[in-house]
This record gives structure tokens, sequence and C-alpha cells, in this order.
């Protein structure tokens, strides 16, 4: 099981407000597709805004998708450091699939991590 990082695109807009909240959404480009609990997002682009404090939601851009609500965790960044880009964090099984592990935004100390 590995883990990459997967740099988020089109960030543009993205207006994150304090380390724990994304008041407004997030546009990112899934390279593949990828899990979310038991929902398989193809890939493509994407808007994860937070519906509440530990709740996030993932739209397809294109707006022909699936939309989908996910249980979050606010972490902490590797080491404490400010991210420098906004990105995911997508968990490649032995199998080839990914999953959607985290989020974690531009300028913060601190992500998402889904449960």
């Amino acid at each position: 099981m590995r883990t990459k990082m997967m740099m988020a695109v089109a960030c543009l807009g993205a207006a994150i407000g304090s380390a724990q909240t994304l008041e407004t959404a997030v546009k990112v480009n899934l390279p593949y597709d990828t899990k979310v609990g038991n929902v398989t997002l193809a890939a493509g682009k994407y808007s994860i805004k937070e519906v509440t404090s530990s709740v996030i939601q993932i739209s397809s851009d294109n707006r022909k998708g699936p939309s989908v609500f996910a249980i979050v965790n606010a972490v902490s960044t590797p080491g404490g450091e400010r991210t420098n880009r906004t990105k995911v964090t997508l968990q490649e099984e032995d199998n080839g699939t990914y999953n959607l592990k985290g989020i974690w935004l531009e300028g913060q100390e601190q992500g998402f991590e889904l449960e």
C-alpha cells in the first residue's frame, strides 16, 4: 500500500479563512478514479467544501458526476509547517484503486483526514 501526494489544480478563488475551515469551495483535479467511502469518483475536476466542522462535500464540477459527503478530522501538517499549496492525499491499494485520505490547504498548518 502506497500513499501519494497529488497536487490540486485550479485553486483560484479558494479563499481559506482559518486553519480549520473551508469557507469556500476548493477546486481539485483527481488524476485517477478515486474512492471516497463506497463511492468511486471518476478522474476529473471536483469542488470540495466544508458542510460542518466534521463533514465535507465533494462534487463533480461538470454536475454530471456524483456528489459525496465524507466525515473528516482536522489534523496538523507534518512538522507543523504551513502547506505551500493545496493538495489531496491519495492512497493506492494493492489492487490499483485509489482512496482519498486527506486534504491539505494552502497557507494552513492544518488539513483534513477522512475517517
